[in-house]
């Protein structure tokens, strides 16, 4: 009796585990058919430029900034103070003093500057919002930095960095999609399909195995 129970707990563990590898598969494959038949889309939205091809846009992403937060003052006061009479019998004084300090800054806070929409292609990232527009050309690009929700562009012909938020649901989907489109720029996608290869042959070695499912028990 215990060992048939042990038995059925077993076979449902199995189960599980293959439930979520095939999820994983099925995941797998659809990035890599993604990688080896996309590439790109004309879009009426943004003007493109000869050979460029758009990837991925999303809406309603917000523009980070760092803004200056309240600063304040930061020192002390001396000095004495003197009699210059009375009043009603009570002695007025007069202070002579001097104040030392200096003003801090307040520290930067990243700030929704605008909204807008996000435009991936393979040779661009453009923001285009209802007050700003920004665009980080591949070619001037020093460094991309995903986070939580959100990528950072840092390109040579800007000081400031930008950072697009899009929330943490559209991770994968928004920084997959940028990956294919900057490998189609450096003509690295057969590289990328080969990763993807890979990964995929890694699953299918790793496959769980699911044993029979034990005889149900005798009346």
């Amino acid at each position: 009796m215990f060992d048939k129970h042990r038995q059925k707990k077993e076979h449902a563990a199995q189960e599980k585990a293959r439930a979520e590898w095939q999820e994983e598969r099925d995941s797998a494959t659809e990035l890599l058919d993604y990688v080896r038949t996309f590439a790109g889309e004309p879009t009426s939205e943004l003007v493109l430029k000869k050979g460029e091809a758009l990837y991925a846009k999303i809406d309603d992403v917000s523009l980070i900034e760092d803004r200056r937060g309240p600063g304040e003052w930061k020192g002390r006061s001396q000095g004495f103070s003197i009699p210059v009479g009375s009043i009603g019998g009570r002695s007025v004084r007069y202070r002579v003093g001097a104040s030392r300090g200096h003003y801090v800054s307040g520290s930067p806070v990243a700030t929704a500057v605008d909204t807008g929409a996000v435009f991936v292609t393979n040779r661009r990232v453009v923001f285009r919002g209802k007050r700003q527009t920004r665009e980080c050309a591949y070619d001037k690009l020093i460094s991309c930095e995903h986070g939580d929700g959100e990528t950072t562009f840092s390109v040579s012909n800007r000081q400031k960095t930008t950072t697009i938020h899009y929330g943490s649901k559209l991770n994968d989907w928004f920084q997959f999609r940028y990956e294919v489109a900057f490998a189609s720029y450096q003509g690295t996608t057969d590289a990328l399909v080969r990763e993807l290869e890979e990964h995929l042959a890694k699953l299918d070695a790793a496959r769980p195995q699911v044993d029979e499912p034990p005889e149900p028990s005798a009346l």
